[in-house]
């Protein structure tokens, strides 16, 4: 009997090794899952955000409104543009975006802000959602 139950223990052992073994594995397979796939997207943005650059070309003033000449000099298309005047966001009631609401690289787009929001000497500040920024004073 002593012989029997000294194997039933070393089997019970071995099961008990193998199962939290496989338990450990499992946990740490999802957490470096979850890890990766968070990177991977962070990676991704921060690229986009890099890749994501404009300039102010030009502006012209005429009552009431203010033609903003925005060149893509990044690799990627800019979208979703939002324009400030002197810290303020102008309304989208107020803003007229580029064809298509994106600027390809390369490009040039116009933003329209009217309703005299921006007249000479105010600070137009145009940002797009990959996070690019461009500033300029109103001539």
């Amino acid at each position: 009997m002593k012989g029997i139950s000294t194997i039933v223990v070393m089997v019970l052992i071995l099961m008990i090794s193998v199962s939290l073994t496989s338990l450990g594995y499992m946990a740490f397979t999802t957490f470096f899952s979850k890890v990766t796939t968070s990177s991977e997207q962070a990676i991704s943005q921060t690229l986009t955000n890099m890749l994501a650059q404009m300039k102010i070309e030009s502006m012209a003033y005429t009552n009431p409104t203010t033609s903003v000449y925005i060149r893509n000099i990044g690799k990627v298309d800019l979208t979703a543009f939002s324009a400030y005047v002197n810290d303020i966001i102008v309304p989208a009631a107020n803003l007229q975006l580029p064809a298509g609401n994106t600027i390809p690289p390369g490009s040039v787009g116009t933003l329209t802000i009217t309703g005299n929001l921006a007249p000479s000497g105010r600070t137009v500040k145009v940002t797009t959602a990959q996070g690019s920024v461009a500033i300029q004073v109103v001539p």
